[in-house]
């Protein structure tokens, strides 16, 4: 089958991680000969090995919102070149409409949960995502025949809220990478929390909805009930905006020096940021779905996270919850973790077996997202 696969609106985030496992998987399947439109991030990713497997792949930039649709058009005229039986977007919307079959992945939870927007400090920011949604669900209803979501309750509230056909939305569990899982085959065994001091590992982009800001108060909580030396560990570049938002914020609370990020770490190695972690937090307020979760249940890192129903439907009791707008709960959930040893491991138990009924393996995914494929392009 030849695949046209749509990898360009993969720039930040867990995004490209699933969109660098999709190429792995389609580049050694014989059975797909696979045309790959990418970004320049997933570009820096792509081994030369893969990249010499594919039947044609072409690197496009990034490009702001109001020049998508020239880039659109860019991306129909290589379908007409190409001729595929089926288009794969990773994650969209899409700025064009494919002629073949096409399924598109839907990631967008903000539009599923706009309620989120509320805490947001500028009222302007909200405003213009409330705008940009209404344009991303036209593209959705203009360019998608199909979705791929990777939970229950992301498929519930896109019928739901969206009123997009049931029949057309397909669910396939998120996994860990295939990078990942190897990397910690090899490291495991080597790299190892620091026994000097506590390392809360937040794997995330800045994004309002990621509720970052909340956390320089959660540490100065965090800092009176424990004396232990706890430090937070981001994965935000430094020069960037958010990063220095953050910084600021926790300098005015007087626990800066508690507050440190490797910045962007590729995804096939960040694997060894949690293994060199006691904790990993995640204080979201809406995901579609994060490769957070399965990657600390792997790892055996316990997980502490937002009471809200993405994470529970995804964690179950594989998790400590708290109130994501509460920085005194979310010190106190993290002081219960460390001072519990036995909580601790009891969480790492439960986490195993979390992943084996909640998540894919990774050929597991593959095999879902392939039959998926075929059956589409068969239609």
């Amino acid at each position: 089958m030849r695949l046209f696969l749509d990898c360009s609106l993969l720039s930040i985030g867990g995004g490209i991680q699933v969109g660098l496992s999709v190429i792995e998987n389609v580049a050694n399947d014989p059975d797909f000969e696979t045309v790959l439109v990418c970004s320049p991030q997933i570009d820096a990713q792509l081994s030369g090995a893969t990249r010499n497997k594919l039947y044609a792949c072409y690197v496009v930039p990034n490009l702001p919102f109001y020049k998508k649709s020239k880039q659109g058009k860019y991306l129909s005229k290589l379908e007409r070149k190409y001729k595929p039986d089926q288009v794969f977007v990773v994650f969209g919307p899409s700025y064009w409409r494919p002629k073949a079959n096409n399924l598109q992945g839907f990631a967008l939870g903000k539009m599923l949960y706009p309620e989120v927007r509320k805490n947001y400090p500028s009222k302007i920011q909200r405003f213009k995502e409330e705008i940009f949604d209404l344009i991303k669900q036209k593209l959705f209803f203009r360019n998608v025949e199909n979705f791929v979501v990777e939970t229950e309750v992301v498929k519930t509230r896109l019928v739901k809220n969206l009123g997009i056909d049931s029949d057309k939305v397909f669910v396939i569990s998120n996994s860990y990478s295939p990078a990942f899982e190897q990397r910690l085959l090899e490291r495991q065994s080597q790299v190892q929390p620091s026994h000097d001091k506590i390392v809360v590992f937040i794997p995330s982009s800045f994004y309002h909805h990621k509720n970052l800001l909340i956390l320089p108060q959660a540490l100065k909580e965090l800092k009176s009930l424990s004396d232990r030396k706890i430090f937070f560990k981001f994965t935000i570049p430094k020069e960037s905006n958010g990063w220095k938002l953050l910084k600021k914020s926790a300098q005015d609370l007087g626990v800066s020096e508690y507050f440190f990020t490797v910045g962007h770490v590729p995804n096939n190695v960040i694997c060894d940021e949690y293994l060199s972690s006691q904790i990993v937090l995640c204080p979201s307020l809406v995901e579609s779905s994060t490769a957070v979760f399965p990657e600390s249940f792997i790892a055996k890192r316990p997980l502490i996270v937002s009471d809200r129903d993405f994470a529970r439907d995804l964690c179950g009791d594989g998790a400590i919850y708290f109130d994501p707008l509460n920085p005194i709960d979310i010190a106190q959930k993290i002081n219960l973790v460390l001072e519990d040893g036995s909580l601790y491991q009891l969480l790492v138990n439960n986490a195993s077996e979390v992943l084996k009924r909640n998540y894919l393996t990774p050929d597991e995914k593959w095999h879902a997202q392939k039959a998926l494929l075929m059956k589409l392009s068969h239609k």
